[in-house]
C-alpha cells in the first residue's frame, strides 16, 4: 500500500513539474490574486489528464481515486503552488446532483463543470440573516412550468464569474423555517438579475451581492421535491466544511512561514531563534498534525460529509489558517503596513518596499478573515458540536 502510494505521489509531483506553470506557482506561493483565466487554464489542465473530478466516481468521468490518493493529490498540488479551484460546482454542487438530481440535469450539468467550461456559485446567504441560512426570505413562486423568484443575496463569491448559480429560494412559508425551501439551478444570463460588487478588506473583488427582480427559473431546473430542499442541503454543507479545513493549505502556508522565518532578523537574530515566536510555531504545528490526523481518520467514512466531524474540521481549520496567516503578517513586520492594491495583482513593478513577501500578507490576514464565517460562522460550528456530542 505505501509503495503504490508512493508511486502515485511521483506520478502527481511529475505532472506538477510538466504542467504547473513556474509563474503561476510563484504567484499562489506569494499569495497574490489569481483573474478568472488563471483558474480555467489550470482546471482545463486537469480535465486533460482526467485529475479535475478527484471526488467523482468514473461513471461520471472522475479520477476514481482512494481517500489516501485524494489526500496524496491535495497535498502535492498545495506544496506546488497549484491554483486553489473555486470547487462550488466540482464538489458541492456536483455531489447534490449526483444523489438527487434527474438524469436529464446530470446529463447536462456534470460534463460541464467537469471539464470547467462552466463556473458555478452559490446563493445562500441573504442580507439580515446572519448565519441562519434557513431564516432565508428569497421567495419562488411557481406559475406553470416555472418559477418567479424575487429577493437577494450575499457574500456569493464569483458570481461575476459564474454562469450558473445554486439557488436556495423559499417556496412555503407554513411550518418551520426549515421547511419550505427548494434548490434551484438558476441561470446566470437570465433576465432579471443584477450583480453588484463588495470590495474585501484586501482591496480585492471576489465577493458579490445578487438582486433578482421577477428572474424565470424553468421547473426543470429544480432539484428534489418542492419544499424539501433543506434536507437535501446537508450533503452540500458537509462537502463544504470539510473542504474549508484545508490541512494541505495549511501545510504549505506553515513551510511557508517556516522558510520566511529562517530569513526575517528581529534583533540581529533569526525570527526563528526568537524563542516565544519559535514556542507559537511548535504548538500550531501540533494542532495542525492533529486536524490532519482526524482528516486522515475520516477519509473512508462514507457518511463524514454530515456528521458532527463536518464541522470539527471547519472550526479548527479556519481558526488555524488565521493563526498562520497572522503570524506571516507578523513576521513581515513593518513591512507589512504599506497596502498597495496593484501590487496584489500584478506584483510589485518597482522596488519592494522591504521583503519581497511583505506585499500580500497583511491583505491576506484580512481577506481570510471571513474563514469563521464563511461555510457557517464558528458560532454555529459549535453549537451543532455541543448539540451532537452533549446532547
Amino acid at each position: 500500500m505505501r509503495e503504490s502510494l508512493d508511486k502515485f505521489r511521483a506520478e502527481v509531483h511529475t505532472f506538477l513539474g510538466e504542467n504547473l506553470s513556474p509563474a503561476l506557482a510563484e504567484r499562489v506561493h506569494a499569495g497574490y490574486y489569481l483573474n478568472k483565466d488563471d483558474l480555467q487554464s489550470w482546471h482545463r489542465a486537469l480535465y486533460r489528464r482526467g485529475w479535475a473530478g478527484i471526488n467523482w466516481p468514473p461513471e461520471w468521468g472522475g479520477a476514481g481515486w482512494t481517500a489516501l490518493q485524494k489526500y496524496v493529490f491535495e497535498e502535492e498540488c498545495a506544496a506546488a503552488g497549484a491554483p486553489l479551484l473555486i470547487t462550488i460546482g466540482l464538489n458541492q454542487v456536483a455531489s447534490v446532483l449526483m444523489a438527487f438530481g434527474t438524469q436529464e440535469q446530470k446529463k447536462r450539468f456534470l460534463p460541464r463543470i467537469l471539464d470547467g467550461s462552466e463556473m458555478w456559485c452559490q446563493g445562500f446567504s441573504e442580507p439580515g440573516s446572519g448565519s441562519d441560512l434557513a431564516s432565508l426570505k428569497c421567495a419562488a413562486v411557481r406559475e406553470g412550468d416555472e418559477y418567479v423568484v424575487n429577493g437577494s443575496k450575499t457574500w456569493t463569491t464569483a458570481a461575476h464569474w459564474s454562469d450558473w448559480c445554486f439557488l436556495l429560494v423559499r417556496t412555503s412559508s407554513a411550518g418551520k423555517k426549515q421547511h419550505g425551501i427548494t434548490i434551484l439551478l438558476l441561470d446566470m444570463k437570465a433576465p432579471g438579475i443584477r450583480v453588484r460588487p463588495i470590495i474585501g478588506l484586501d482591496g480585492m473583488h471576489s465577493l458579490n451581492e445578487m438582486f433578482l427582480d421577477d428572474v424565470r427559473v424553468p421547473l426543470s431546473c429544480r432539484v428534489g421535491d418542492e419544499d424539501k430542499g433543506w434536507s437535501l442541503i446537508k450533503v452540500f454543507l458537509g462537502y463544504e466544511r470539510i473542504s474549508a479545513a484545508g490541512v494541505w493549505k495549511l501545510k504549505a502556508h506553515f513551510r511557508r512561514l517556516i522558510e520566511i522565518a529562517r530569513q526575517v532578523e528581529r534583533d540581529g537574530k533569526p525570527l526563528m531563534d526568537c524563542r516565544r515566536f519559535r514556542d507559537r510555531l511548535a504548538w500550531l504545528e501540533i494542532r495542525m498534525r492533529a486536524l490532519e490526523t482526524i482528516l486522515l481518520g475520516l477519509a473512508d467514512e462514507s457518511d463524514s460529509a454530515t456528521s458532527v466531524e463536518a464541522s470539527l474540521l471547519k472550526l479548527r481549520g479556519a481558526e488555524l489558517l488565521q493563526e498562520l496567516l497572522r503570524m506571516l503578517s507578523e513576521a513581515a513586520g513593518q513591512y507589512a503596513v504599506p497596502f498597495h492594491r496593484d501590487a496584489l495583482r500584478n506584483g510589485w513593478q518597482e522596488t519592494p518596499i522591504g521583503p519581497e513577501f511583505a506585499a500580500p500578507t497583511t491583505p491576506a490576514y484580512l481577506f481570510w478573515r471571513k474563514s469563521t464565517i464563511s461555510g457557517g460562522s464558528s458560532e454555529i460550528m459549535r453549537n451543532i458540536i455541543a448539540q451532537r456530542l452533549l446532547g
